[in-house]
């Protein structure tokens, strides 16, 4: 069935759609979050040949929850009441089946079904609510089956009953692995451990304080390490906030339902924070003391050759060994893991990078890195919230992964976006990697505005913005970084210098009493003192096979004497790949 055909008919139900690969699940457009839509102009705009074959994708989103099983009869099992032991079926809804006992149900979501988050029980089922997607009827599976609509029913209210139960099977699964394994429970898995556990207790008639006081015990011997007691009251509160809701009537199979009553008009003040969420809000916390936020956006900003990827491995050496950045600022809480991506280098040599300074052995452990060598594109929207789950991502950089134009203000709010994705989805924070704007090293100050290239979007959702330069060019090994943070939204901070050596480790200059002063590099220190730039840049051109090494020594056998800084700029204004690019 033509790709049009399906697309606009789920639209028409209210359902958010996208193209998927034909008879495939993959998604064809790179931002399907963002770019999935009911309107029929933008449907019809997606029409392109390519694409009248593809299969169709249906959003779940703030309106649509969906409950996709996996294996029915297991579902059903589970399903069943503790006290009488009868099932208590599924009502009927609007639902969608390519393979037998493979359903997808659809409801509309509720205050319950927002709070219980995506979750999955492999092999058993998986809920849908947020920025995810199930395939739509009228499409082909892989296999060889069409997804057919078993019951055209109106959307109505997921039953508070099944989103509890659904709460329930996962947090004991979650529980039940952890004590089969042997192992406390880590960052990712404590608060829906007990959530699950409050949930049970205010199922006992217990209230918010006595809820609060039963989790101290089992998170201190359970938790590694504990929730702050903050977290134990929030949790306490939220749960308790639930009337223990009545058991559903059980709705004999395929019996139409009638259509629910309309909801009555909410209060405009739920779209707002109340005051008790405000004072239960957690205070701010560091990973690395007065240098990188928890659940932060956080930029190294310089122009090229100026150390960011070196600053950036830094980073994740500190929080995969616990040691102090720069042996000096100290780690005070490690992240599950760090993912570094980093599209513009090679897998050589990042790997001389990550075994001179001593993050071999945590390769694949806590951590996880990617280069310009793995094979096909890894987009920022398919991370997945278990490898986001407590994770720090590091980009390398943002240009790579953004879609269109750095100077769009619209294409930078598309961007922004998908990085607000990784911190929503789990992740711990995210440093960002960017290009300063052409002249930065001629700059007598650094400031957010020549820090950050392009439109002022991307400088706007930044928490923070650590800008550095060289403070002398000429000597790239030995000269100290001049870092400072040119965004202080949520700490204050001083200037301070950085020194480099051969492993890549990076040390704390001086006691941090004093304040360091930005080197001015004048722009006569760059002049065509011997008038062969163009003669070196047509020798660039001709040899890009040459590393910037060797383009070095090549030209001082010549009499052209031009240092790495030089090589590297020429090479990137003429936007040609660099064998070896030491940022």
């Amino acid at each position: 069935m033509p790709f049009l055909d399906i697309a606009l008919r789920n639209a028409a139900r209210g359902f958010r759609v996208h193209p998927l690969k034909p008879q495939g699940k993959a998604p064809e457009l790179k931002n399907w979050p963002e770019m999935a839509s009911s309107d029929p102009e933008v449907i019809k705009s997606w029409g392109v040949p390519r694409m009248l074959a593809c299969n169709v994708g249906v959003v779940a989103d703030d309106r649509v929850c969906i409950l996709e099983s996996d294996n029915l009869p297991e579902l059903l099992k589970l399903l069943e009441d503790e006290v009488t032991g009868l099932p208590m079926p599924i009502p009927d809804c609007y639902t969608v089946q390519a393979r037998e006992n493979r359903p997808h149900f659809y409801f509309l979501q509720t205050e319950a079904t927002r709070a219980l988050g995506n979750c999955d029980l492999p092999g058993v089922f998986e809920f849908k609510q947020h920025h995810r997607y199930v395939v739509a009827e009228g499409s082909t599976h892989p296999t060889g089956p069409e997804y057919k609509l078993i019951r055209d029913l109106p959307l109505y209210p997921m039953p508070d009953w099944l989103t509890a139960e659904l709460r329930r099977l996962y947090g004991e699964r979650r529980k039940a692995d952890a004590a089969k394994e042997g192992e406390p429970i880590g960052y990712g898995g404590r608060h829906d451990f007990l959530t699950s556990v409050a949930g049970k207790l205010r199922n006992s008639g217990l209230g918010a304080d006595a809820i609060a006081a039963a989790l101290v015990p089992i998170n201190e011997s359970r938790c590694v390490p504990p929730l702050p007691d903050e977290d134990l009251t929030h949790i306490a509160g939220s749960v308790a906030r639930y009337e223990i809701p009545p058991p559903e009537p059980a709705v004999i199979v395929n019996k139409p339902k009638p259509e629910p009553a309309p909801e009555p008009p909410k209060d405009w003040r739920a779209h707002y924070h109340t005051v008790e969420e405000m004072e239960n809000a957690p205070p701010l916390e560091f990973l690395i003391d007065g240098w990188l936020l928890l659940d932060s956006i956080t930029a190294i900003a310089a122009p090229v050759a100026q150390r960011k990827s070196i600053i950036a491995l830094n980073v994740a050496h500190a929080l995969c060994t616990g040691e102090p950045l720069f042996d000096h600022f100290a780690v005070v809480r490690q992240p599950t893991r760090v993912l570094y991506l980093c599209p513009e280098m090679g897998i050589r040599s990042f790997t001389d990078r990550v075994r001179k300074i001593g993050l071999l052995p945590y390769v694949g452990k806590t951590l996880f890195v990617r280069t310009m060598s793995a094979e096909g594109t890894l987009e920022l929207d398919e991370l997945t919230p278990e490898e986001l789950a407590g994770a720090v991502v590091i980009i390398d950089t943002a240009i790579r992964y953004l879609k269109g134009d750095e100077n769009s203000s619209e294409d930078m709010r598309v961007f922004a976006a998908s990085i607000f994705r990784l911190l929503r989805d789990g992740g711990s924070a995210v440093v960002l990697l960017h290009h300063s704007a052409k002249g930065t090293k001629e700059s007598t100050e650094l400031t957010l505005e020549n820090a950050m290239r392009g439109s002022g979007e991307l400088g706007a959702f930044l928490s923070s913005c650590w800008a550095t330069r060289l403070q002398d060019p000429n000597d790239e090994y030995n000269s100290p970084s001049y870092i400072t943070n040119v965004k202080k939204r949520e700490f204050d901070s001083v200037p301070f210098e950085a020194l480099s050596g051969k492993s890549y480790k990076m040390t704390y200059k001086g006691d941090g009493n004093a304040k360091p002063v930005l080197a001015v590099r004048s722009v006569g220190a760059r002049a065509n003192r011997d008038g062969r730039d163009d003669e070196a840049r047509a020798l660039l051109a001709k040899h890009p096979e040459w590393k910037v090494r060797e383009a070095v020594e090549r030209l001082a056998e010549l009499g052209i004497k031009r240092g790495r800084t030089w090589v590297v700029e020429q090479r990137f204004n003429a936007m040609q790949p660099l064998s070896a690019d030491p940022k």
